[in-house]
């Protein structure tokens, strides 16, 4: 016991746990600047190595502290220091297991209150009628630390069927494509759009369990249906009905006409020719991924799942379909949220860049706060009148701007200006990515780190706080 207690209250423990931490701390720096913070802490800040090095230390402080017990008033200086060193400490053990690092991500007009966290999860969700579906598998994975190969597949059982994930990218650039299909999929089609103003090749392609489907480009409109008895709903509208494995098109009331591919036709707006390029009956989107060694932008995670002898990619917070004779499943690959007890709205957002280039200089989001209460005022039916009396008001008292430097801190939340996407076409809105932390061991962190400073200082002004100490 002597010896065990001797070697716990020792300076070679001290020093041999602020080595290690050092050889942690170093460690975690590489593998940061190989991958990412993410995975930075997976593998090093919250690995067991590193909570046995911080237990290590904190029961050499503890000893320390016990063995100098009782405490004269020339120790104050170290118990101090020491005390500092074990709130800041705890603090952190609060941090990694309560706190919460998460994004929130909306575009200019919307509202929400679902923020996403960094761990993953899969789920599995299966319909016999292709609108209802119910939640079959459900599980959090980490393929970075248990990573799936074709050698040991990670399995998804449930409902007799089987899916196995055989391959993981942490970062990959995909590209997506649209693939035919004997069973199951929804109608699609790629036309080109040329006139004297505008040259377009676009994709349409119908969800699964809808009947119609339209997009608009200026004045004019294509209609995309499977209901033969649909009527014209817009002045310059081009119709195009599918009939199985045939499709034909309408001018506005004009007659149907059937279409094949490589077909064109004026449509009748200025002098612009509509020409139909590819058509499936039945398809499904497709994405190919390829692999890249460092975390960007662009970049997410990846799987390759199989099922019934077809491989198909999965990326990052995105879904595919699996088709069946009787049923339809749905594998999901995505961030874990969580729903806040209020709501943000962004009401706009402003970007500057930098002078004579396209790099943004600053950018901030001027953002509405709906707890509770105001978002049932907000959402309420009310007369135009009173609404508008109640919109003025909720921003008056909740609006606030959230920049680089200036966070919104409401409730124990802290919103940051993370990033944001600029619009895919001119006139979109722009996404605000704002980075939301949550911290319940902030104030022991703050409060430890003042009682190291004070100890510091007290220690370095040691012989004018012992005149004072023996004076009092």
């Amino acid at each position: 016991f002597n010896t065990i207690y001797s070697f716990l209250i020792s300076l070679k423990l001290a020093v041999l746990t602020f080595i290690l931490l050092a050889i942690l701390t170093a460690i975690g720096t590489f593998v940061e600047s190989k991958y990412d913070q993410e995975i930075a802490n997976t593998l090093v800040y919250t690995s067991f190595w590193m909570s046995f090095v911080m237990i290590l230390l904190a029961v050499n402080l503890t000893m320390v502290l016990i063995d100098r017990w009782p405490w004269k008033k020339r120790q104050i200086p170290f118990v101090l220091a020491h005390f500092g060193i074990l709130t800041l400490m705890m603090g952190f053990v609060f941090t990694n297991h309560l706190g919460v690092d998460a994004t929130l991500q909306f575009n200019e007009g919307e509202t929400s209150s679902l923020i996403s966290l960094p761990d993953m999860e899969i789920k599995l969700y299966g319909s016999y009628d292709g609108e209802k579906f119910s939640l079959l598998y459900e599980r959090p994975v980490d393929f970075f630390l248990i990573k799936p190969s074709e050698e040991k597949p990670f399995k998804i059982q449930a409902d007799g069927q089987s899916f196995q994930v055989q391959k993981y990218f942490p970062y990959a650039l995909g590209s997506q494509t649209l693939k035919p299909m004997e069973k199951g999929g929804s109608p699609a089609i790629r036309f080109h759009l040329s006139g004297s103003r505008a040259n377009v090749v676009e994709w349409m392609e119908m969800e699964l369990g809808s009947k119609t489907l339209q997009q608009t480009y200026g004045p004019a409109q294509i209609t995309l249906t499977l209901d033969e008895s649909y009527q014209p709903s817009a002045q310059n509208e081009l119709i195009l009905y599918i009939n199985e494995d045939q499709i034909f098109y309408s001018l506005g009331k004009n007659k149907k006409t059937p279409l094949k591919v490589g077909d064109s036709f004026p449509t009748g707006w200025m002098d612009f020719e509509f020409r139909l390029l590819e058509f499936f009956p039945k398809a499904q989107k497709e994405f190919v991924f390829t692999a890249r060694k460092k975390s960007s932008d662009k970049t997410v995670k990846a799987v390759l799942v199989e099922y019934e002898g077809e491989s198909v990619w999965l990326g990052q917070n995105s879904h595919i379909k699996f088709f069946k004779e009787d049923r339809v499943y749905v594998l999901s690959y995505l961030n874990k949220t969580k729903k806040l007890n209020f709501d943000l709205k962004l009401l706009d957002f402003r970007v500057k860049n930098y002078q004579g280039s396209e790099k943004a200089k600053e950018y901030e989001s001027t953002v509405q706060i709906l707890s509770p209460e105001t978002s049932w005022k907000y959402q309420e039916q009310m007369t135009p009148k009173t609404a508008e009396f109640i919109d003025r008001e909720i921003i008056n008292i909740k609006k606030t701007v959230i920049s680089m430097n200036e966070p919104l801190k409401y409730e124990g939340w802290t919103f940051y200006q993370a990033s944001f996407t600029a619009p895919e076409t001119p006139g979109g809105s722009y996404r605000s990515i704002l980075s939301v932390n949550y911290d319940p061991g902030r104030v022991l962190k703050y409060i430890g780190s003042s009682w190291i400073v004070l100890g510091v200082i007290l220690l370095f002004y040691r012989r004018w706080f012992l005149k004072f100490i023996l004076k009092s």
